[in-house]
C-alpha cells in the first residue's frame, strides 16, 4: 500500500535528542514493532527515512531516540513534522483486528443493505471510537463498537451496522 500518515512530533525530550512522538491513533502497541520512521522536512521534498534506536513509552506517547539524532537542537528540528511508515512495517493484525486507514473509504450499509455512505475519517474517544460516515451534505458517527457494527470486510470494502434507533436521524 506504500506510505500511510501515522502520528506527529511533538516535541524534544532531554538532551540527548530524543523525540515525542504521538500516534494519531492513541494506540503505542503499533509502535512496538516499527524499526524506522519516514519524514519530509520540507514540502515536496524527499523522505528522510530515521531509524529508530530506542523506544519509551509515557503518557500516552512514545518517546524515540533516532538515529542521527543526537542533540536537542537536532530534535527541536523535527518539531511538527508528520511521521509516515510503511504499511509492510506495521506488525500484522489478528482477523478482527484493523488498521484505522483499512477503514477508511469503505462503503457503509445497514444490515438490511440501506446504502449509508461511505466512510470518511475516525474519531478516537476514550470510550470509543466514531466512525465517520458522509453521503452528499450528511454525515453520521457510528460508534465503532459491537453490536452496531455487525461486520467489516475489507474484500468487499463494505462495513454492515445495526443502527440503534435515532442513529441515522
Amino acid at each position: 500500500m506504500g506510505l500511510i500518515l501515522f502520528g506527529k512530533i511533538s516535541k524534544a525530550h532531554g538532551l540527548a535528542g530524543e523525540v515525542r512522538f504521538l500516534p494519531f491513533s492513541g494506540q503505542l502497541d503499533n509502535i512496538s514493532t516499527l524499526e524506522r520512521i519516514i519524514i519530509y522536512k520540507t514540502p515536496g521534498g524527499p523522505p528522510l527515512e530515521l531509524k529508530i534506536v530506542k523506544r519509551i513509552f509515557h503518557k500516552g506517547s512514545a518517546i524515540l531516540k533516532l538515529e542521527g539524532v543526537n542533540s536537542i537542537d537536532d530534535a527541536q528540528k523535527l518539531i511538527g513534522n508528520d511521521v509516515y511508515v510503511e504499511t509492510s512495517d506495521l506488525r500484522v493484525l489478528e482477523d478482527d483486528e484493523f488498521y484505522w486507514f483499512d477503514l477508511i473509504g469503505l462503503e457503509a450499509f445497514t444490515d438490511d443493505g440501506q446504502y449509508i455512505g461511505v466512510v470518511d475519517s475516525l474519531i478516537d474517544r476514550s470510550l470509543q471510537s466514531l466512525l465517520v460516515v458522509k453521503e452528499g451534505d450528511k454525515e453520521y458517527l457510528i460508534p465503532l463498537t459491537e453490536p452496531i457494527v455487525k461486520d467489516i470486510d475489507l474484500e468487499q470494502s463494505k462495513i454492515i451496522i445495526s443502527p440503534i434507533n435515532g442513529l441515522l436521524d
